[in-house]
């Protein structure tokens, strides 16, 4: 789809470029080829002092889209001498936001935009393409949690493209294959003890399935935190209605579909728009506080790069 971008040595900047739009992880794993392409842009950043050919990261914004704490992130990472492929999901889709509706903009069609960048940059003169890896927040902190599920990886980069690592800060995790076959490369999951809007013991729950399948997951978990890193706020600040209702995966089993079962044992489908509607009616809260301390980002930063020095410098 992309195999016309080349780059020369020095060249980086704006980068056009197409994706696709699978709905779900459904149509990653069956309907691939019938989804529809989806123009795209990100920018490719490249490190004022290190040596050639750099590493890498990959990078997808949460559903707020690019803020303060991603630059801040991407900046230490330039500084230590990575370069950066800057993904933007949202702006050639139309949207701004998804925080409202996480149906405009999918963790399937985030993984899509990322394993894209993957394949072309691994082409590139100055880029090693042994090291490069993914980071992603909250929403893209799933896709880069799920873009080391085999299966997926398999059908959207199936020439062998593979992320040499994955930092996913609150990654919304909410899948349990039933095919655990998982990427070999280590993955790092930075996450709030009080984070009650993507539950640190689902990621904990996958991260423990993960490593039980022989591959390496790890959590570095941070007290009295919430999504986004924030101090854990007094409980009359967390409406009953934000809260969400279970913390229970949906299960993908090995076709690809997705089903989740409610307290009454009612087995739901999670596959297409409608299917998610009603998922959210009967399981979904909504709302997240955002916006972080000083101590905690201080905190998550410093892990951060340890993992990325110990596993791709």
């Amino acid at each position: 789809m992309n195999k016309k971008i080349t780059f020369k040595s020095g060249e980086f900047g704006y980068v056009d470029y197409k994706s696709t739009n699978p709905f779900e992880f459904y149509h990653i794993l069956n309907e691939l080829e019938k989804v529809e392409e989806q123009d795209l842009q990100g920018w490719l950043l490249f490190p004022e002092k290190a040596k050639k050919p750099y590493s890498c990261m990959v990078c997808v914004h949460h559903s707020g889209g690019w803020g303060a704490a991603q630059y801040e992130m991407i900046q230490t990472f330039l500084e230590s001498g990575i370069a950066i492929f800057q993904v933007d999901s949202f702006e050639a889709r139309g949207v701004i936001s998804t925080v409202e509706d996480q149906m405009a903009v999918t963790t399937a069609m985030l993984m899509a935009d990322a394993f894209e960048p993957l394949k072309f940059l691994s082409k590139h003169p100055d880029i090693n393409d042994a090291k490069i890896g993914i980071c992603g927040w909250s929403l893209g902190g799933g896709a880069s949690l799920y873009s080391g599920w085999l299966p997926l990886a398999e059908k959207l980069a199936p020439d062998g493209e593979r992320f040499a690592l994955h930092l996913s800060y609150y990654p919304i995790a909410l899948h349990w294959p039933e095919e655990m076959r998982w990427t070999q490369a280590p993955m790092l999951n930075l996450i709030g003890d009080k984070d009650d809007y993507a539950p640190f013991s689902l990621v904990q729950r996958l991260s423990k399935g993960i490593n039980d399948s022989g591959s390496n997951s790890k959590d570095i978990l941070y007290p009295n935190a919430l999504h986004g890193f924030d101090s854990m706020y007094p409980k009359t600040f967390w409406p009953d209605s934000l809260v969400p209702k279970t913390e229970e995966f949906g299960r993908i089993d090995k076709s690809g579909n997705i089903t989740y079962e409610t307290k009454g044992g009612e087995i739901l489908s999670g596959n297409s728009p409608e299917d998610r509607m009603k998922l959210f009616e009967e399981f979904a809260g909504f709302g997240a506080w955002t916006g972080g301390t000083w101590d905690l980002r201080r905190a998550c930063k410093k892990d951060a790069m340890e993992f990325l020095m110990e596993n791709l410098l």
